[in-house]
């Protein structure tokens, strides 16, 4: 057979074998020839070793393997081989596709950048929130009647980063602070700068006595002592940073006593004692007592007050002033000094004074010291109303015509009938204040207050009287012109008039004549 020829299909069984005997398959494939298709292997598995003569299909040499098919082994890998894949070149992609293609690849960072930011800020925020805690709220110093209260409970919002907060909260609960007893009819409410609150007390049986913000409490007094409970809500100012309020609850027993408090234990004559009476319960008017003056008591801004004045003639020493009220007495002293003598001479023919006087003033006048109004009209310290000089001042001993020993004229007279003669002559006492002034020259109120008075009234001339409250007045005689009318209410500085050469000046509480240099320089009880 030449090489070229194809063999015939052989039935598996070579010439000289017996059907028994099986040659062992090569693997190898043929080499092809340049242009020829390699040849299928030489032998398949559907191809199987057809049975001898005699023999049976179902039966099998015991030692015969099972054959391989020769097409899809590879028995020198020892592994089927792939399917053939006809390996073509890809076609290009449209622009559409690739766009996106890049845009999907585009997306992905975007998403895996966001996540990786949300990741950061939240770790970040969660640190810082975690960072908060109740070290960071506000510490409040609260106190009543002088005691410092205890946080009962606390409600509060603190910033950590933008709109994130964290918030710290805790319930009042049955948490009450027992203070020390009270005695104050009006306890002091300490809060702290620019925070706002809302108050309530109750008493022993439940009710309600006040309710309100602290603006309120102000004008609150107890009627009676007892026990009492309150709840006290601190809020912050709007403008901080952490937004909040502290709420405390407390007990107390309420054991007022009135107490007499005065300005100045010791004063000079014509001068004013401020007296003030805390610790009063109820609507009852207390009653003032002294030797001094009858002077009222005023309830101003919840307070019992009274304006005490000392007269310029008034004998020096220990004075008491006493208030009741409520069948309580309370007493305090005061020591009243001279003042310095101070004298004036002034000489005229006729032995009249060239210098305009004002005394005792006309019964017309008297309606002027019952009048005390329940205000303080005041703010601080009175002005001096008129410029000019000093005639004559307050409290001094003015003489009139006494005989000057070293006067050339009284040579001639024996000194000592100069004495007996000087000695005869009384002495009248300022109290008031005479300045020679230019005329037309302006008059102002001294301090704020209600015009009660406005005439003219016979040597007097043109008169005005200014309440100031509490029956402190200002009197102005010899105005050259009025430019106010009984009823006007002034304030300090405002023109009341103007002068003709001479005004005086005077100052009173009730009925009696004062010192007004104390009044105009912002000294004294006034002031209280």
């Amino acid at each position: 057979m030449k090489k070229d020829e194809k063999q015939p299909e052989s039935s598996g069984v070579q010439p000289g074998q017996t059907p028994d005997e099986t040659p062992q398959e090569s693997g190898a494939q043929t080499a092809e020839a340049p242009g020829e298709e390699t040849a299928p292997a030489k032998e398949t598995e559907a191809q199987a070793e057809e049975p001898a003569p005699g023999q049976e299909d179902s039966c099998e040499d015991p030692g015969e393997e099972p054959q391989e098919d020769s097409e899809d082994f590879d028995p020198e890998n020892g592994e089927y081989p792939d399917e053939e894949y006809d390996w073509e070149e890809d076609a290009p992609l449209s622009f559409g596709a690739r766009l996106f293609s890049a845009s999907t690849s585009l997306l992905r960072w975007i998403v895996l950048v966001a996540v990786l930011l949300v990741l950061i800020l939240g770790g970040t925020f969660f640190s810082m929130y975690r960072s908060v805690s109740l070290s960071n709220l506000p510490q409040y110093q609260v106190s009543w009647a002088g005691q410092t209260l205890e946080t009962a409970g606390y409600d509060w919002s603190v910033p950590v980063m933008g709109f994130l907060h964290r918030d710290f909260s805790k319930k009042p609960g049955s948490s009450w602070q027992d203070l020390e007893p009270v005695s104050e009819g009006h306890p002091a409410l300490e809060l702290p700068e620019y925070t706002t609150a809302q108050l309530t007390i109750q008493n022993e049986a439940g009710e309600t006595l006040f309710e309100g913000d602290a603006a309120a409490y102000d004008a609150f007094h107890f009627s009676e002592n007892g026990a009492y409970s309150a709840i006290l809500t601190v809020t912050s100012p709007e403008s901080t940073g952490a937004q909040g309020s502290y709420t405390y609850q407390f007990n107390f027993q309420l054991e007022a006593q009135p107490r007499l408090v005065l300005s100045d234990t010791g004063v000079s004559q014509g001068s004013v004692i401020g007296v003030r009476l805390e610790g009063v319960l109820g609507n009852m008017v207390p009653a003032l007592t002294t030797e001094l003056a009858e002077i009222p008591f005023t309830l101003y801004q919840g307070e019992w007050v009274a304006f005490v004045p000392v007269d310029y003639n008034q004998m020096a020493g220990e004075y008491t002033i006493s208030a009741t009220v409520n069948g309580q007495t309370v007493t305090e002293t005061v020591q009243v000094y001279g003042r310095q003598r101070r004298e004036l001479d002034t000489y005229t023919i006729d032995g009249t004074s060239a210098i305009p006087y004002v005394g005792a003033l006309p019964k017309n006048m008297d309606f002027l010291w019952e009048i005390n109004d329940p205000d303080i009209y005041w703010d601080g310290s009175f002005i001096q109303p008129v410029q000019g000089k000093i005639l004559r001042d307050y409290s001094v001993l003015e003489y009139t015509d006494r005989l000057d020993p070293t006067d050339p004229l009284n040579a001639a007279i024996p000194l000592d009938l100069i004495a007996a003669y000087n000695a005869n002559i009384a002495p009248r006492r300022s109290i008031n204040v005479t300045m020679a002034t230019t005329t037309g020259s302006p008059v102002v109120a001294p301090a704020a207050g209600r015009v009660v008075y406005a005439e003219t009234n016979g040597s007097l001339g043109r008169v005005v009287v200014i309440e100031h409250g509490c029956g402190v007045k200002s009197l102005f005689y010899l105005l050259g012109r009025r430019d106010v009318d009984e009823g006007d209410f002034v304030t300090q500085g405002q023109q009341i008039g103007t002068t003709q050469g001479h005004v005086i000046c005077e100052m009173r509480v009730g009925d009696i004549p004062v010192n007004p240099w104390d009044a105009w320089r912002g000294a004294g009880g006034l002031f209280f």
